[in-house]
């Protein structure tokens, strides 16, 4: 459904979806987010498969999330609203937020950045044919969609390699930007994991990998709660960065103690 410019599409929420501390996990907000984007460029006729004839192609390049408090359980529903808040001559902006449908409190809120690359060139295109499609609601979830700018790692204090198999690769035979988020998480030591939760995660998507492909994640702990994570390829290029902040575990009731359903 769009109202003044928004769209707004419910989703109940599966066992994959949800962590142990019952937040929606990162990968899960991210499929949702794109998901409802997807939903809203068909309405304009302008999804991937409307532009694919054009030789034309929607990628994702850049994310920033901060995640709320709310925790989501199996099976209820939560709401993703998503706007396009800023249009330029190279870059759709899409804000959006997760809220559960039964009492709005949020989920997860961030900002979106995205290019139409023509398939034949490699290069990105003008976005002058959106011009008059996209409804433009100029409410931001972040400060501002001024690009973040990474700090450079001084030392790493983790490595993980992985080697890319069928399950990272999306429709276009490309590693999946999932899957870069759910490498890059890996290298998250145990001991802060079981204390603490992810708060925020800004995500810069550089180069495309593919099956088979070896990624090398390096994790640098930054400060404050805060972590670098930075994915290359076998020749030593940045494919994707990743910028997490971690905050302490708040109080999780039992699910018995709050969920009562008749099933």
């Amino acid at each position: 459904m769009v109202t003044a410019g928004k769209y707004r599409h419910t989703y109940t929420a599966t066992a994959s979806d949800i962590t142990p501390s019952y937040r929606l996990t990162p990968n899960a907000m991210l499929m949702y987010f794109q998901d409802s984007f997807a939903r809203l460029m068909t309405i304009h006729n302008v999804a991937a498969f409307d532009i694919v004839s054009q030789r034309r192609m929607w990628v994702v390049t850049e994310v920033q999330m901060d995640i709320g408090q709310a925790v989501t359980y199996w099976s209820e529903e939560f709401v993703v609203e998503i706007w396009v808040s800023e249009l330029t001559s190279l870059r759709i902006y899409c804000d959006f937020r997760i809220i559960r449908k039964d009492d709005g409190r949020l989920i997860a809120s961030g900002t979106s950045q995205w290019n139409i690359l023509n398939l034949d060139t490699k290069r990105l295109e003008s976005t002058d044919f959106l011009q008059g499609k996209l409804t433009v609601v100029s409410e931001l979830m972040t400060g501002s969609h001024k690009k973040v700018r990474f700090p450079k790692p001084q030392g790493f204090d983790m490595q993980v390699d992985h080697r890319a198999t069928r399950l990272d690769l999306d429709f276009n035979y490309h590693v999946s930007n999932r899957s870069y988020v759910s490498i890059a998480l890996l290298t998250m030591p145990d001991d802060v994991l079981a204390v603490q939760t992810l708060a925020s995660v800004t995500i810069h998507w550089l180069h495309e990998t593919y099956l088979d492909d070896t990624l090398t994640c390096r994790m640098s702990h930054l400060d404050n709660g805060t972590y670098l994570h930075t994915l290359t390829n076998a020749e030593g290029a940045v494919v994707c960065e990743l910028m997490s902040r971690w905050t302490p575990q708040p109080d999780t009731p039992d699910v018995c103690e709050v969920l009562n359903r008749d099933l």
